[in-house]
């Protein structure tokens, strides 16, 4: 006789969800822990130096907030905040614009060789230092570079600082920019030739819209890595660029610990302001494009 086996029931089936998750959760949760616990140390040891004036390696110090203010009000400070935000928000706008076209022509390569080859070619740069690619930056734009004629003045001043910054960041902005890319529903575009849609409309209300998830995942990317920049501002700045990570650098090397840890965490702060900001973006995209008065339904 054949013994006949039931089919697992809803509850049964909810046990066994209930039983993967908590396996999942057990996986993760020394890692995450370790992850938490090193980031509040140093987030809670920051914090500590930040509100002293003291210049001393103690943790407990008397609380003040003179270097707060100095980080805050300092006409220096200030103009350091407003380089870093200044090139970040222009090298992430040149990069993502860079970024999609290149995304979308290695998406419609159809031949696999040549597909391989571009990206190799496209992200090759990865493989190599920051250092050695500023390096390298500075011989083009130096005096006798091959770009140097035609880009005279560019070496030691902003405009070098963000030609190298968006060739740093252009390989992690195709990445997102490609995956999303890639999800775009089969035949979408297509459809919307077919109603009479001319490519700038095909662009701006089907193409855009569906990748805007992508778009936003590329930019927070590109802005976190800028913000966050040292080697190639210093290198192609020359003194005369400095953002919010060469300003902490110099901090410590003066042994101005509290000014040091006060802009680092200014600079967090901006980081995941940024971030935030570009979330809530996504969102109202997302809903937009979806509702029945948006304008990718129509």
């Amino acid at each position: 006789m054949t013994r006949k086996t039931s089919a697992p029931t809803v509850t049964e089936e909810r046990q066994g969800g209930i039983r993967g998750r908590r396996v999942a959760y057990a996986l993760v949760a020394p890692g995450a822990a370790y992850l938490v616990l090193i980031f509040l140390s140093i987030i809670l040891l920051l914090v500590s130096y930040s509100f002293r004036t003291e210049q001393t390696s103690w943790l407990v110090a008397p609380f003040d907030t003179g270097t707060w203010a100095e980080a805050l009000s300092n006409p220096y400070n200030l103009g350091v905040l407003w380089t870093t935000l200044r090139v970040g928000a222009v090298v992430t706008l040149l990069t993502v614009v860079l970024a999609y076209p290149i995304a979308w022509c290695l998406l419609r390569v159809r031949r696999w060789w040549v597909a391989g080859l571009l990206m190799f070619i496209i992200f090759s740069p990865i493989l190599v230092s920051v250092v050695v690619r500023s390096y390298g930056w500075m011989l083009l734009l130096g005096h006798g570079g091959l770009l140097g004629g035609v880009l005279r003045g560019w070496l030691y001043h902003e405009p070098g600082v963000i030609l190298a910054l968006v060739h740093v960041e252009l390989p992690f902005a195709v990445f997102p920019l490609l995956a999303s890319l890639r999800n775009l529903p089969p035949g979408a575009l297509e459809a919307a030739a077919d109603l009479g849609a001319p490519p700038l409309r095909r662009l701006r209300t089907v193409l855009l819209p569906l990748t805007a998830s992508g778009i936003v995942a590329s930019a927070q990317l590109v802005f976190a890595l800028t913000v966050s920049a040292f080697a190639t501002p210093s290198l192609l700045g020359g003194g005369r660029v400095t953002v919010l990570a060469q300003s902490v650098y110099q901090n410590i090397q003066q042994l101005r610990w509290p000014l040091a840890a006060a802009q680092a965490l200014l600079l967090l702060a901006i980081a995941l302001a940024v971030l935030a900001l570009f979330n809530r973006l996504s969102r109202y995209a997302d809903i937009r494009h979806r509702s029945p008065e948006g304008g990718g339904s129509r």
